[in-house]
C-alpha cells in the first residue's frame, strides 16, 4: 500500500518551490531591467547623436570671435569670449551669420576694396538680400576685435557692439549707416544672422514667457535664437535680461550637463547625458563632437 506524503515533506516542498520562485522572479526582473537599460541607452544615444549633430550644423555658421561662455549666476565678469575661458561657463552664446553664395546662400561675403569708400560706408560688394547688421572678417577670418575691452564689441549682456556695423542694401552694395563706422574695412564679411544661445534648465529663468507651455526641469537642453545682441537684446528665458527677445526650441532632454570649450581653433562640444531607470539603476553616458 502507497504511503502518502506528510505534513513536513509538504512543507519543505513549498519552501523549496518559493526560494525557487524568488530566484526566478529576481532573474526575469533584471534581465527586464537590463532589457529596459539597453533600449534606453540606444534611444538616448540616438538622440543625443541628432541634437549634437544639429548643433555642430548650426556652429558652423558662427563668427568665431564672438562665441562667449556666460554664467548668469555671476556677480562679476558673467562672459568670456570661448578662447579665454578657463574654468567653467554653462551657456554658450554666438552670433551667427547667412550662408555665403559658396554654401547656397545669396551674397558674396566680400568687398572690392578698390571700389568701396569707408568715409561715406559705401561697400562695393554682391548683396541679394536684405541686410541689418555686418561684422568684418579681419585678417584671418575670426572677426578681428580692435576695442581694448571685449565687452565692448559685440553687444554681450549690456556691453557697447562696436564692432557690429549696421547696414542697408543699396542696390548690389551695402551702405554702412548709424552712428558707429569702422575704423578698417576689410576685404571679407560676415552678414548677420542673429544670435543663438545654448543652455539647460538650470541656468534659465523657467517662469519667461517664451518658455510657457514647456515641460522644462534642470536637465532640460534649451536652444535659444533669433535675438540681437548688437540691440541689447538677451535670449528670452535669460535671468538677468533687460530685453529678453527671440525664439527657443527644446534641443534635447536627460542633459546632466554640458562642457565646451575650444582648442587649436576648434570647438569641443561634449554633452553628459543621465537618466534614472529605478532606484539603484542609471543610464550615463557622454557624447563629443567637434566643431571646425
Amino acid at each position: 500500500m502507497r504511503r502518502g506524503f506528510t505534513l513536513i515533506e509538504l512543507v519543505i516542498v513549498v519552501v523549496i518551490v518559493a526560494f525557487l520562485s524568488v530566484a526566478a522572479f529576481k532573474a526575469v526582473s533584471l534581465l527586464v531591467v537590463k532589457s529596459y537599460k539597453s533600449k534606453e541607452i540606444t534611444r538616448l544615444s540616438l538622440e543625443s547623436q541628432i541634437a549634437i549633430d544639429q548643433l555642430s550644423a548650426w556652429l558652423r555658421y558662427r563668427v568665431p570671435a564672438t562665441v562667449i561662455g556666460y554664467d548668469p549666476a555671476r556677480s562679476t565678469q558673467q562672459y568670456k569670449p570661448l578662447y579665454e575661458l578657463d574654468e567653467e561657463y554653462p551657456v554658450l552664446e554666438w552670433i551667427g551669420y547667412e550662408p555665403l553664395w559658396s554654401d547656397e546662400g545669396n551674397y558674396s561675403g566680400f568687398v572690392d576694396m578698390l571700389a568701396s569708400d569707408k568715409s561715406s560706408g559705401l561697400l562695393r560688394t554682391q548683396v541679394q538680400r536684405d541686410a541689418q547688421a555686418l561684422i568684418f572678417a579681419g585678417s584671418f577670418d575670426r572677426a578681428y576685435v580692435n576695442t581694448q575691452d571685449y565687452t565692448d564689441a559685440f553687444g554681450w549682456h549690456g556691453g557697447r557692439s562696436l564692432e557690429v556695423f549696421e547696414v542697408q542694401r543699396s542696390g548690389d552694395d551695402l551702405l554702412i549707416v548709424g552712428t558707429n563706422k569702422p575704423k578698417w574695412i576689410y576685404e571679407k564679411y560676415y552678414l548677420l544672422q542673429g544670435a543663438y544661445a545654448l543652455a539647460r534648465g538650470a541656468q534659465v529663468q523657467k517662469e519667461a514667457t517664451c518658455l510657457q507651455g514647456e515641460d522644462i526641469d534642470d536637465d532640460t537642453l534649451l536652444l535659444f535664437y533669433d535675438y540681437r545682441p548688437w540691440k541689447g537684446e538677451s535670449f528670452c528665458a535669460d535671468p538677468n535680461a533687460q530685453n529678453g527677445a527671440g525664439k527657443v526650441t527644446v534641443l534635447l532632454r536627460n542633459v546632466a550637463g554640458i562642457h565646451i570649450f575650444e582648442q587649436d581653433y576648434t570647438i569641443r562640444i561634449i554633452f553628459d547625458i543621465h537618466k534614472q531607470i529605478k532606484d539603484s539603476v542609471a543610464v550615463h553616458f557622454s557624447k563629443m563632437k567637434v566643431v571646425f
